[in-house]
């Protein structure tokens, strides 16, 4: 079984190979399980972030949650004898089975009468749905569009986040390091694809043509952070 470095390393090989664009990388540990999670946010080429807290009003996440049991399980080479007696419920509620999920979210951006119009929505969902299928003709990983609604109180519900996700399981491919390449490449082309063909639709010209302030690296030459264990 890989290791949790081998599979980190082995998702960011792919990433760069494809010239995905990171804006960056979270790694948390869980100090009390010691289980471990990694997102990358990426954007779509030629697109940066904006300097500020705020996170791009368009990018995808690449996320996936490491099992402490698949630690121990990776350094002894395999999985051991009665390994439904011991493995964390929320391994096997995995939609790989006994594996990871690596799921993506695509955030996107509204106009300002968009977070207002609730009635819409269900036109809204379906024309997301649309664009993904023009993305990606056909595919064997079905997209669901999730929304989040804000009612507070004195103030008219609105949309607070409107995002498409889609799971990709890791199965067998927890043992194979080419296995596992082929369908990171195949994510990464499929999230490459789909990032484009949302910034045609909801963003006008790429942020990195800006004038760079002074004293900052212009956007060709800014590298992300891997994380440590990579």
């Amino acid at each position: 079984m890989l290791t949790y470095e081998n599979f980190v390393a082995v998702l960011l090989g792919v990433i760069e190979r494809n010239d995905i664009n990171v804006a960056y990388t979270q790694e948390l540990l869980d100090t009390h399980a010691l289980g471990r999670s990694l997102s990358i946010t990426c954007l779509p080429d030629g697109f940066e972030d904006d300097y500020s807290p705020e996170e791009p009003p368009l990018r995808a996440v690449l996320s996936f949650r490491w099992p402490p049991e698949f630690t121990v399980f990776s350094l002894r080479s395999g999985l051991p004898e009665g390994f439904d007696n011991v493995v964390d419920e929320r391994i096997l509620a995995s939609r790989a089975g006994v594996g990871v999920d690596i799921e993506v979210t695509y955030t996107l951006p509204l106009a300002n009468e968009q977070t207002y119009d609730l009635a819409s929505l269900p036109k809204l969902t379906r024309a997301i749905y649309d664009l993904h299928a023009s993305a990606v003709p056909s595919t064997d990983k079905p997209v669901r569009v999730e929304v989040l609604l804000n009612f507070s109180e004195g103030r008219q519900p609105h949309i607070q986040a409107l995002n498409l996700c889609q799971v990709w399981p890791i199965g067998d491919a927890l043992f194979d390091a080419e296995l596992l390449t082929e369908i990171f490449n195949e994510l990464c082309a499929e999230t490459s694809d789909v990032l484009e063909m949302l910034a045609e639709v909801y963003l006008v010209e790429p942020r990195a043509q800006r004038s760079v302030p002074e004293g900052e690296e212009p956007f060709e030459n800014r590298r992300y952070l891997k994380p440590p264990t990579a």
